[in-house]
């Protein structure tokens, strides 16, 4: 029996207004991840967000409320969404497919693209790219050319396609394509190669993964993406039929595939965007990825290119400080003054690296330095090894509105959130934190963990017991009291794994929470 006291990860709060409102647009659904946004270029008020796995949102008043409906299309749904929006005011949504006359994971057999022409509240049946066979298609991105004169209109989406996914044999590799709709989304060309190698089938750091795509000034289809432990780049003059030769761009020393604590996956996989506006930076690329360095660990590292990826930027680093983990990056570019804006995850207010907070990077002067502002007015726990917490958040700014989107946790429930910011907001206002602790009590194979962070001064006391698996009988009692602040934010308890815990937390003499 367990007498809950009061909820089990935040508590003891005392509001005050925050700065940076933050809005839940899924706290109902199971465990929904992978969220993308965008905003309308042609009307700011309407946004559309899309998570795993059918899940659809629209909004249509800046995001402050959000109606959900479930995705459907006779091509299946299954997962990776991607929202993208043209300059005629239609919205985009891809995914993989999940044909019903195939087992997994063959059943991804093609992308699929939904089109919706009423600001998100309704998507078509769709269409679909990239069918081949047997061959899984994995991974998508969209972008349409909403400005050049030459290719005004098309839309193309890339992919990895996997000759067997998740296949340890020699003979079975992964590549990078593409293809493109000249008729607004109805149907979609031959898929294109774009890669020059190949990687293997077993979607880790030797797979060629995360092949995300921007447009030029003059319709060039620029590509990223990564694998073998680098970043690569092509590009398209000719509207996405041929491709130059791949370029490497950046190194990855520790590959695209990262490991962070109480985190079941990560990724550093590459974003990249174009600068379309009228600003001074006009017509700069960006590339956004993750990083795993032995002395920094998880860092988030940039770089542009001014002559459509012929040369490159030294890396910038985009985290203002290096202390803890921070990954899983995602970057927009304001199209109406060329501001850069990054979210990621970020654990530099934990002291010991696991309760994890939300900031978001601003950049006025073409990504060379960045003020970062923590989004989060209290860090949440990611949900550990067990759970799937997805490979991606999204963010996007059109005329000042910046609406990124991510995963986070709230009493123990995995939901979707945004924040309404702006450019004002983010240079000139800092959130308002909660005074308040939350606490978590991870139970793993090999061993437990129990962290308890504050965000004020209190006195805490906190006793565990676990039940021996063997002879079902308590073992250790594990007691630790003390006090904890703003410097001093963290506890760490490790305790043996066990069939049975007990569970006593208090916090300034009153009871927390009892585990009986």
């Amino acid at each position: 029996m367990k007498l809950k006291i009061s909820v089990v990860f935040l508590l003891l709060t005392f509001f005050a207004k925050a700065q940076y409102k933050l809005i839940n647009i899924d706290d109902y659904n199971v465990a929904p991840n992978e969220p993308s946004i965008f905003i309308s270029p042609v009307n700011p008020a309407k946004i559309v967000v899309g998570s795993n796995i059918y899940n659809q949102y629209y909004s249509a008043d800046t995001g402050r409320t959000w109606t959900w409906k479930k995705l459907t299309s006779s091509y299946g749904v299954y997962g990776d969404p991607v929202i993208y929006a043209d300059n005629e005011g239609n919205f985009y949504f891809t995914h993989l497919a999940a044909s019903k006359t195939k087992q997994y994971p063959h059943w991804f057999d093609r992308i699929v693209i939904q089109k919706s022409t009423d600001g998100g509240v309704s998507f078509n049946n769709g269409t679909f790219a990239g069918f081949n066979g047997d061959k899984d298609q994995d991974k998508p991105w969209i972008v349409c050319d909403n400005h050049s004169k030459n290719y005004r209109g098309n839309i193309y989406v890339s992919w990895t396609e996997f000759d067997n996914y998740e296949s340890n044999d020699p003979n079975d590799f992964s590549r990078i394509r593409i293809a493109r709709s000249t008729n607004g989304a109805l149907s979609f060309e031959n898929a294109v190669t774009v890669s020059d190698t190949t990687g293997d089938c077993l979607d880790d750091d030797n797979t060629l993964e995360g092949a995300t795509a921007a447009i030029g000034p003059k319709g060039e289809v620029y590509l990223a993406w990564a694998g073998h432990g680098k970043i690569f780049f092509d590009k398209s003059l000719d509207g996405g039929l041929s491709w130059a030769k791949d370029k490497v761009v950046a190194n990855q020393d520790d590959g695209w595939v990262l490991k962070f604590e109480q985190l079941y996956r990560s990724n550093g996989l590459p974003f990249l965007v174009a600068d379309n506006s009228d600003s001074k930076y006009k017509n700069r690329i960006y590339i956004v990825w993750g990083e795993y360095l032995k002395d920094l660990k998880g860092e988030i590292k940039l770089i542009y290119s001014d002559n459509g990826g012929e040369t490159w930027s030294k890396e910038i680093t985009v985290n203002s400080d290096s202390k803890g983990d921070q990954f899983l990056p995602h970057i927009s570019v304001d199209p109406s003054d060329g501001s850069v804006y990054v979210v990621f995850y970020d654990r530099r207010n934990s002291k010991f690296n696991i309760a994890t907070d939300v900031y978001v990077a601003v950049s006025t002067d073409g990504g060379n330095t960045f003020l970062n502002k923590r989004i989060t007015d209290i860090p949440f726990f990611t949900p550990g090894y067990r759970i799937f917490f997805g490979d991606y958040n999204g963010i996007s700014a059109q005329n000042g509105i910046v609406r990124p989107v991510w995963t986070a946790v709230d009493n123990e429930k995995i939901i979707i959130q945004t924040a309404l910011l702006s450019k004002n907001l983010l240079l000139n206002e800092h959130q308002l934190l909660k005074d308040t602790f939350t606490y978590k009590y991870y139970k793993n194979d090999k061993q437990n963990t129990f962290i308890l962070h504050s965000e004020s001064d209190c006195d805490y006391e906190i006793t565990l017991k676990v039940m021996k698996k063997k002879d079902s009988t308590w073992g250790k009692t594990y007691r630790k009291k003390g006090n904890l602040n703003k410097i001093n934010n963290e506890i760490k308890i490790i305790t043996t794994n066990g069939v049975k815990t007990k569970m006593t937390l208090k916090i300034n003499g009153k009871l927390i929470y009892k585990e009986l």
